[in-house]
């Protein structure tokens, strides 16, 4: 064999082992690459997946307990609203009244299908309507054996007010399920309003379709990634030959080029896996290279986009959350799990409490519909501005609000911004009560205490049940002092004017005597604040105006819900828009609540009311007194009559 002959079968042989070297090498980077990728998006749809679980087990689980409870109170409100005052219930005949039977019969519904149901039964445990026409008028408690969870839920809410609890049962395939119930008493009457769910059905639908929707993109992946790789492979063979047959040079050049075009996409590939698994999911590899690289970056690119839509629903659900619960205590709770654990800690907060005044006999003849329409008005104003002051709403009472400052994020300021938030509220009833009138609807007055105090801060409750909130009798001083509170008015306790005693301009001091409490408390009407957040209250209305002829008036002091008998001799020798000054026969005390009736020149009642509280009393020794009062009421007609009073002079 010649030397050329050698050389050229040497070179030839050379030209097949670096082809047959590339083919290998490129196949089997491929072949690892993908099963990496696979495995990197596997991992992390999967975690993402199981932490989603979990996150909307938890959420929506709380979402239908808030759900039942408020179908529960509902319904009991309703039936309260046709039910109450009744001397007798003839059973059968109600369970004929199809209007009743619809309000207590309703089907509890999550994601469009049946979820629970409502029922009725007395306080001896009868049953009044239920879903099952079978079990109505038989008694719940003779089922104790067979169902002793639900009978002691039932024995529990014959005695009080308002229960609720967990109880299992087995479904139709034997499968052991868990239900929520909540029992309501409908006020004014002998019957109980219980609402059941089956509370899986709240958030199994939800966790089925988002495992049905992981599966899907995973196997899009996979389906993608196994294309591509096929793809390129293919790529590869066809190009490795055509340059192994025409130069050895083009060849290498080729070879090396194309290792080098399908190592680096393959590498940012593999780093944006890795990010993703992460909990990056807005990272995206550039789509460069060869069409089947490019195809498969737009693959992991389209991969990423679906994983940020999935956190977006995530936050979704956080968002909805937050209505229920306020978003510095829903931040805390998901970020830190430690945060769901009972117990509190020690913390120096200030406390806000609000209410309006006699928003009782406002809403008195108002229809329901408009009652909620018109709390959630005023609702949604003051939590705007409770929100914007990063205060934490611990409860909404009707129309009162307790919230703190201070918790569960340090705030050193927390006295000032408490306050600053309790000016801002009243400030806002202006533009409230202006969007009040031009719809027709009654005027409102607020009042609004703010105290500052070291309580317990933390979860309260149980494990089927936590709420986060304070206890401590700084809560309790909170709530006494927003009783001594007229419309219009913010009050300050000693240790909250301490604090922003520089910042603020102070009305009335009073002293007063609260219950429960050995010494008398002072009390600090401010008026405006500087600072950060500087507002000022407008000037109050007009002072008194003496009447050329005394008016008599039927005045009853009120006792908590108690009204007493009329004082014997009562007169208004002054008036003014929301006040009048009184004399007469009897004792009167600062801070009591009273109502007032307008009489004619015979003594008889006048139309209309008036309640109001008295802000200044002094009764003599032969006990005729002189007392000032500021309206929290009054009604159209005796509001005519003082508009009457005082155009007369």
């Amino acid at each position: 064999m010649s030397i050329r002959t050698h050389l050229l079968l040497s070179y030839f042989s050379l030209i097949i082992m670096i082809f047959l070297g590339i083919w290998v090498m490129g196949n089997r980077i491929l072949t690892s690459t993908s099963a990496a990728n696979e495995h990197f998006v596997e991992e992390g749809v999967l975690s993402l997946t199981r932490t989603n679980y979990l996150l909307a087990e938890e959420v929506l689980t709380q979402i239908g307990e808030a759900v039942v409870r408020d179908k529960a109170e509902d319904v009991a409100r309703e039936l309260s609203y046709l039910l109450r005052g009744r001397k007798s219930y003839d059973y059968a005949r109600m369970r004929l009244d199809r209007k009743l039977r619809q309000i207590a019969i309703q089907t509890i519904h999550s994601l469009g299908r049946a979820a629970g149901y409502t029922d009725v039964y007395d306080n001896k445990g009868f049953i009044l309507f239920h879903p099952d026409p079978a079990v109505e008028g038989k008694n719940q408690l003779d089922w104790k054996e067979s169902y002793p969870e639900t009978t002691a839920l039932i024995q529990r809410s014959l005695t009080k007010d308002y229960i609720s609890g967990y109880f299992t049962f087995f479904d139709v395939h034997k499968k052991e399920r868990r239900r929520y119930s909540v029992r309501v008493h409908v006020p004014g009457t002998p019957f109980i309003v219980g609402a059941i769910v089956n509370i899986d059905e709240f958030f199994q639908p939800t966790q089925h379709r988002m495992r049905k929707a992981s599966q899907e993109s995973l196997d899009r992946a996979r389906v993608a990634i196994q294309r591509h790789k096929d793809s390129v492979i293919r790529q590869v063979q066809g190009w490795g030959l055509a340059g192994g047959g025409l130069f050895f040079g083009l060849s290498c050049i080729f070879g090396f080029g194309f290792a080098a075009s399908l190592s680096r996409p393959l590498r940012r590939l593999r780093d944006g896996v890795r990010q993703i698994g992460e909990g990056d999911f807005s990272v995206a590899v550039p789509a460069r290279g060869v069409r089947e690289v490019v195809h498969l970056a737009r693959s992991f690119n389209e991969l990423g986009r679906q994983l940020t839509d999935y956190m977006e629903k995530r936050d979704f659900i956080r968002d909805t959350f937050g209505r229920y619960v306020t978003q510095e205590v829903v931040k805390k709770l998901l970020e830190d799990r430690d945060a769901l654990e009972l117990g509190g800690d020690k913390r120096e907060v200030s406390m806000l409490m609000s209410d309006l005044r006699g928003f009782t006999a406002i809403i008195a003849t108002m229809d329901p519909e408009d009652v909620i329409t018109f709390l959630n008005r005023y609702l949604e104003r003051m939590i705007d501005i409770l929100v914007g002051h990063h205060a934490v709403i611990d409860e909404i009472m009707g129309d009162g609000i307790l919230a703190f400052f201070g918790a569960p994020e340090d705030m050193e300021d927390h006295p000032a911004r408490a306050v600053a938030c309790a000016l801002a509220m009243q400030a806002a009833m202006a533009d409230l009560n202006a969007e009040n009138a031009r719809d027709g609807l009654p005027l409102l007055e607020m009042g609004v205490a703010v105290n500052t105090g070291t309580v317990v801060v933390g979860n309260i409750g149980s494990e089927k049940r936590t709420k986060f909130s304070i206890i401590g009798a700084p809560v309790n001083v909170a709530s006494r002092m927003e009783g001594f509170c007229v419309g219009g008015q913010v009050l300050v306790s000693d240790a909250t004017y301490r604090a922003v005693a520089h910042l603020v301009e102070v009305g009335e001091v009073y002293t007063v005597q609260m219950k429960g409490m050995p010494q008398a408390a002072t009390l600090y009407e401010v008026r405006a604040i500087a600072g950060p957040w500087p507002v000022r209250l407008p000037p109050r209305r007009g002072s008194l105006h003496p009447l050329a002829a005394p008016m008599a008036v039927r005045l009853r002091v009120l006792k908590g819900k108690i009204m007493r008998e009329p004082l014997p001799q009562a007169m208004v020798t002054a008036l003014s828009e929301n006040a009048v000054h009184l004399t007469g026969e009897g004792e009167l005390h600062p801070w009591e609540d009273v109502s007032l009736t307008l009489l004619d020149d015979h003594r008889q009642d006048l139309a209309g009311v008036i309640y109001g509280k008295v802000v200044a009393a002094e009764t003599a020794a032969d006990r005729h007194f002189k007392a000032t009062v500021r309206f929290t009421f009054i009604s159209p007609e005796a509001q005519a009559q003082l508009q009457r009073r005082l155009a007369e002079g």
